[in-house]
């Protein structure tokens, strides 16, 4: 990568709902000029908390406060090196936190990062939250889950589906704090190529929403659609538990309903009255001669499990119902809607699905699930106010 890569970034977190805390945290760290990008990188970090009453919040947040900080100031070995020192040094920080007051007890955190660097991706992970990468339609999850689930199938003691249906999902085996000593899992550096997507997200979000799910919002939206659509999915879904992502694009974004012109390199404006170039010609242009990586010496990738992203019409058809179900709740509990907006993005999904146009129907769809989602964690607040009182 090179350092005036263009780099579209954007988070949310959300309580979700059920919790009554946020335990999650994440944290976004851009190198603040070319030769501290050179010797570390941006860095995108998120963490999911563990721990009775705020412990859990406390352990994410330092872990997303310390970790950054440390390894920006750490001088000394590669990145990698450097970035196993941090989360060794931060998790000895909150074991020593832990067990100094018997009100810490089981204190803890996942912590997985994303350090992007002039060598490509890295990825230093502890726990269960994931990074993702979504490349050409395909999603690539680059980070192995430290649970119990995983390591038993990994070793060859359940197949996937007997340890989907026996193994509570929830035992985590490795991360930030219940033990002085922890093991850091380095991946990479992994080449990059314009067009990339990384997901980086807590399991209240990989639990309700699949990797399909995930790899299409985040490939063909911009990031702070994407993030929306996706926390309003999992909170469709039931929320049962904090949701925090954070979406990363390498290279620039040309929205699909967008009239405007995007000049790519050495490309002069049209003076000869031909026709502008529609989005896909844009987009095309933004690519050309900008591959990463195509030259890099190959690396070895662990993808730990992968799936194929594409707007097909059974997704459509899946969110559809979904958010069909869901308006029927609304309306039952009397959710905070904007009914008159919510007729209007039917209307239009409809249009795009006879038209055959799928990337306008799911945007609308989208939007339809935001508008739900929304609305549901209003009337799910409104519910617990009066509860306590």
């Amino acid at each position: 990568m090179n350092w005036d890569d263009e780099i579209i970034d954007e988070a949310a977190s959300d309580t979700g709902m059920r919790r009554s805390n946020n335990q999650d945290s994440y944290t976004i760290v851009r190198a603040p000029n070319a030769e501290a990008w050179r010797q570390r990188g941006h860095v995108f970090l998120v963490a999911d908390g563990m721990g009775a009453h705020a412990v859990g919040e406390l352990a994410s947040k330092m872990a997303c406060d310390l970790i950054p900080h440390n390894y920006m100031k750490t001088r000394v070995g590669t990145p990698a090196e450097a970035a196993v020192k941090t989360f060794r040094s931060v998790s000895a920080l909150i074991h020593s936190k832990a067990t100094a007051n018997s009100d810490f007890k089981g204190m803890g955190t996942t912590a997985s990062a994303l350090l992007l660097l002039p060598d490509g991706a890295l990825i230093a992970h502890v726990g269960d939250s994931r990074v993702y990468r979504i490349r050409r339609g395909r999603i690539d999850q680059l980070s192995f889950d430290h649970s119990l689930v995983w390591e038993l199938v990994r070793r060859n003691h359940l197949t996937p589906d007997q340890a989907r249906l026996s193994v509570p999902k929830n035992v985590i085996t490795r991360s930030l704090g219940p033990e002085a000593e922890i093991e850091v899992d380095i991946e990479g550096p992994l080449p990059v190529e314009v067009g990339d997507v990384y997901l980086l997200c807590s399991d209240g979000l990989s639990g309700p929403v699949d990797d399909p799910e995930l790899g299409v919002f985040a490939e063909n939206f911009h990031p702070r659609d994407a993030c929306r659509y996706l926390v309003s999915l999992a909170n469709l879904r039931g929320g049962l538990d904090n949701i925090t992502l954070i979406v990363v694009r390498i290279g620039g974004w040309v929205d699909r309903d967008s009239t405007e012109i995007v000049q790519v390199p050495d490309e002069k404006p049209e003076s000869d009255g031909t026709a502008k170039p529609g989005w896909s010609q844009r987009l095309a242009g933004l690519f050309k001669g900008r591959r990463k990586g195509a030259d890099a010496e190959p690396v070895e990738e662990h993808l730990y499990r992968s799936a194929d992203c594409p707007i097909s019409e059974d997704l459509i058809v899946r969110l559809d119902d979904l958010t069909r179900a869901s308006q029927e709740q609304a309306i039952e509990q009397a959710w905070p809607i904007d009914w008159t907006l919510l007729a209007s993005l039917r209307r239009q999904q409809a249009e795009a699905r006879a038209a055959r146009n799928d990337w306008v129907a799911l945007r609308k769809i989208g939007e339809v699930i935001h508008m739900l989602g929304t609305g549901a964690r209003f009337h799910r607040k409104a519910v617990g106010s009066a509860d306590r009182r």
